[in-house]
């Protein structure tokens, strides 16, 4: 059995009447990294942090929510921003990503998606990652791109490893995704993003077997709730569900010795 150190710690702040957000210093040794889970109104977006103090964002949310992502990097004091990964192309609003080179110095756009539209701002790089690519994120920190798919309900399905331990984001929910998917060892993996909000179908039960995750994060989306057999089936794999409806805003520390899952408060 893998050991794990999974700990739960609540962080109490002090919000000062006049400010916007409440501060959270994540205080990152030279072997961790961070991801933090926005809980958006609406759609997707994480925060990877790096210890050597690189930030990437992870997808955009939907229309609308820009100002909460930005009220979100202003309490993690991030006032630039290294990369934009974009998972799926609904993900792909060009209004906040011009409003994250003028305001956060963005440097690079990353997808498996083909470059949508064009960008004005000089400086801006445009990265394609394609199946089988290997990139280092920061020390320690290594992320592989396990598929890339362009048909309807897929996606960009990637692994991020730490030491002994294993984060993968899945964002694809089609038959050829699965295949590939059983195509690798991920036995290691701790911690699943489920795709597609959970809906109905988004995961099969062979391929959570397969996967064998000790924790799930789902991130909310406004018209629609998570299947409720699928969370049925995540209880009764003793899988821990984190969904930022009812967890709110919340960080996932890597160690050397395994990761520890932090509640933070934060202001709607």
């Amino acid at each position: 059995m893998r050991k794990i150190i999974a700990v739960i710690i609540c962080l109490l702040f002090i919000f000062p009447m006049y400010a916007d957000a409440s501060v959270v210093h994540l205080n990152l040794k030279a072997d961790e990294f961070a991801l933090s889970f926005l809980p958006l109104t609406d759609g997707e977006a994480a925060i990877l942090h790096t210890a050597d103090g690189r930030h990437y964002l992870i997808n955009t949310g939907y229309k609308g929510t820009g100002a909460e992502i930005f009220r979100y990097m202003n309490q993690f004091q991030i006032r630039t921003l290294d990369g934009l990964i974009i998972t799926e192309k609904k993900y792909w609003q060009e209004p906040i990503i011009h409003q994250l080179v003028k305001k956060r110095k963005l440097k690079k756009v990353i997808s498996g998606l083909p470059m949508q539209g064009t960008f004005q701002e000089d400086g801006l790089i445009y990265e394609e990652w394609k199946e089988g690519d290997l990139r280092k994120l920061g020390p320690g920190v290594h992320l592989v791109v396990l598929y890339s798919g362009l048909k309807k309900g897929e996606g960009l399905d990637f692994s991020i490893k730490h030491y002994d331990s294993r984060f993968l984001w899945m964002s694809s929910a089609s038959p050829s995704a699965e295949k590939k998917m059983f195509t690798h060892s991920l036995k290691d993996s701790n911690i699943v993003k489920i795709p597609m909000f959970g809906k109905r179908g988004s995961i099969s039960y062979s391929l959570l077997t397969h996967i064998d995750p000790q924790t799930a994060v789902l991130f909310k989306q406004k018209k629609r709730h998570p299947d409720g057999e699928l969370m049925e089936m995540l209880h009764q794999m003793w899988i821990d569900i984190y969904y930022t409806e009812q967890h709110g805003l919340f960080t996932i520390k890597f160690t050397k010795e395994g990761y520890e899952i932090f509640s933070v408060p934060y202001l709607k």
